[in-house]
């Protein structure tokens, strides 16, 4: 009788036990389903702690044009907004579009007239969250070699011209420029080539003159090419060349993402204004050029606002050459700006 007792004790212990774990492990459970919850309702890659970080894939170019960007990258501007910003190289902006479009690319650099062709084809819907540059007299260059076939600009009819993708504002501001001097589109051959392969083809006589940008132009002037033409002079004098634009709908899943990112180029754009000797430091990190090079490089300026009035030069200037028809364009509607922009 008493070791019947005893069992049934030490089965009622046994019990008691089990039913103690059980609750544990199911209370648990419950906290984890909760907290996982609350995980789980933000969006992929959207922040809700400052403490987390949400990474940016951007398209970019071995171009003076993107030097604030890598100020802002240098300077861990990107890092106290909790950003992490992965770089991926393009040859234009035209290239970038499409990655964007795919979802490869969250943002990408690229030249204004690009950006807003795709708009107006519907390619894709763009929202342009930061400027990135403007031109000013010497910064965009048709170059040719002294000794080549080219000693004049009439000289290239028949020619052929490299640019570093088709249609875009390279493209265009050539085709500006040569008009007023009576050489017409039908006239030349425009070949697609990267930047950084213009001076040696020009060198090689591969072209008869390349549309050049920052350093790429100081490299030319080293290997014995001169300015055939500006690009950046009389009609298209301080023309906008280049921001950095997403998706709408990248945009708009990621609106705070898209408002720290515009606020870090606002930074270091204003920063990279006027501060020559920091951008000199900044190119032979980035494009490969070397110091002695980078001191000669003939700098624009950065806007660090993001107005719709700057860029209705370009599209008047596509409107000029028929790139766009004439019915009013809405360059307004494809900024972004942060809900709380007064601006907006």
């Amino acid at each position: 009788m008493l070791t019947m007792v005893r069992s049934e004790v030490r089965a009622g212990r046994r019990a008691r036990s089990l039913f103690r774990t059980t609750l544990a492990l199911a209370t648990g459970v419950g906290l984890l389903l909760v907290s996982g919850c609350g995980l789980l309702s933000g969006s992929e890659g959207e922040s809700n702690s400052d403490s987390e970080t949400t990474t940016i894939n951007l398209g970019t170019m071995p171009a003076v044009d993107v030097a604030p960007l890598h100020l802002a990258m240098k300077e861990g501007y990107f890092e106290q907004e909790g950003l992490e910003v992965n770089l991926t190289q393009i040859a234009g902006g035209a290239r970038g579009i499409p990655k964007i479009a795919s979802g490869e690319l969250d943002i990408t650099f690229g030249n204004w007239v690009s950006f807003i062709r795709a708009q107006h084809k519907g390619t894709v819907d763009l929202k342009i969250v930061s400027d990135a540059y403007q031109a000013k007299e010497g910064t965009f260059l048709l170059m040719h070699m002294p000794d080549g076939p080219v000693q004049e600009i009439t000289d290239l009819k028949g020619k052929r011209i490299a640019v570093n993708t088709r249609a875009n504002l390279n493209e265009l501001t050539a085709l500006t420029t040569l008009k007023t001097h009576g050489v017409n589109a039908e006239d030349v051959e425009f070949v697609t080539m990267d930047f950084p392969d213009m001076p040696a083809a020009l060198k090689n006589g591969d072209v008869a003159a390349a549309s050049v940008i920052e350093p790429f132009i100081s490299r030319a002037n080293q290997l014995g090419a001169k300015t055939l033409l500006d690009q950046t002079a009389g009609p298209t004098a301080n023309m906008p060349i280049a921001g950095y634009a997403s998706t709408s709908e990248w945009v708009d899943n990621h609106p705070e993402a898209a408002a720290k990112f515009q606020r870090v180029m606002a930074k270091a754009q204003a920063e990279a204004n006027g501060d020559r000797s920091t951008i000199e430091q900044l190119l032979p990190e980035y494009t490969k050029i070397d110091p002695k090079t980078a001191a000669l490089v003939t700098i624009g300026s950065y806007p660090s606002t993001l107005e719709s009035s700057r860029l209705k030069s370009v599209v008047s200037l596509m409107q000029n050459n028929g790139e766009l028809p004439q019915e009013k364009f809405d360059i307004e509607s494809m900024l972004f700006h942060a809900p709380d922009d007064d601006n907006g």
